[in-house]
């Protein structure tokens, strides 16, 4: 088990080694990079001050070796734009995100699993069309404009639910409030989510329906429900488990056009915001977070795979 988790650990390391070298280097080096910070029609004193002030001054390779060395002590630089500490600017927004993506992805999970259990229980009839119907809408819509008809709809015309934020500005901290606000964008970034963890579900069960060792339970004489939780679907788990790993990939990336629809400040916004105002610090900053988890969410995974299914952890 150690060694299996040791080989994890060191792809996990190559992986974020190359993300921050290809990030730093696509940023450096297309046009619109750093060196757009500086204004030509200064001075050559002035340009030279500006190039030594972001570090321009040294050939891209020198600088990556130096950003790198910092990272890895936890300085990622400052903010052009903001003059803050990136590590500071990730830490305020990353617990906001985090938020979102818990909620995101519990809902998802909840009622992906569910409604997978439910089509494949009836199998053909009205309820897996009705779920079926559910998931292609979920795949279809964009997750935009999702979101700007549920404003329409929950916020303007019901008023039951804020529009924007992630609290009332102003107001004292309630759980409710907070809840509140959560409530759209988690549901709408869970409706995009949650088509490949009903279909995949939906699809592992029926294939262990069909199994020697479920037929053999039927034989006994065991009830249908006895036999999909207490033999079905503890082994249709580890599909399941395995689409949680990339699920959790969309769930970033879909985050970002969320919390821009729904006005949250978390880490989506934060790297837009960066990319308008062309804060590569900020950029480079928030591409490696998000790396690290979702590095960390696939080996948590991979943990899990042994937990679940004991022949996994035997070959490990």
């Amino acid at each position: 088990m150690l060694v299996f988790i040791s080989r994890r650990l060191v792809q996990g390391l190559v992986v974020l080694f190359m993300i921050s070298a290809f990030t730093f280097f696509l940023v450096n080096l297309a046009p619109g990079g750093p060196s757009s910070l500086i204004d030509f029609q200064s001075t050559a004193e002035q340009r030279e001050a500006r190039l030594k002030q972001y570090g321009l001054d040294k050939p891209v390779h020198v600088r990556y070796v130096l950003w790198l060395g910092d990272a890895l002590t936890g300085d990622l630089g400052k903010s052009i734009n903001q003059g803050l500490p990136v590590a500071s600017l990730l830490r305020q927004r990353f617990a906001t995100t985090l938020q979102l993506a818990l909620a995101a992805l519990f809902l998802a999970s909840f009622f992906g699993v569910l409604l997978g259990v439910l089509a494949a229980l009836y199998r053909n009839r009205w309820p897996d069309h009705l779920v079926s119907t559910l998931t292609t809408l979920g795949m279809s819509v964009p997750n935009f404009w999702l979101g700007i008809v549920a404003i329409i709809f929950f916020s303007v015309q019901l008023r039951w639910l804020p529009a924007s934020g992630n609290f009332t500005i102003g107001a004292k901290f309630s759980l409710a409030d907070r809840l509140a606000h959560l409530i759209l964008p988690a549901g709408v970034l869970a409706f995009s989510l949650m088509p490949n963890i009903v279909r995949v579900t939906r699809s592992a069960l029926l294939e262990l329906r069909a199994a020697d060792f479920v037929r053999t339970a039927r034989a006994k004489g065991l009830r249908e429900r006895m036999v999909l939780w207490k033999h079905t679907f503890k082994n249709a788990l580890v599909p399941v488990i395995a689409i949680l790993g990339l699920v959790t990939t969309v769930l970033f990336s879909g985050s970002v056009v969320i919390e821009s629809v729904f006005g949250w400040a978390g880490l989506g916004r934060l790297a837009i915001e960066a990319a308008n105002g062309r804060d590569y610090p900020v950029i480079l900053g928030v591409t490696m977070l998000v790396g690290v988890i979702v590095v960390l969410v696939n080996l948590s995974i991979d943990l899990l795979y042994a937990v679940v299914d004991p022949r996994i952890r035997r070959e490990s």
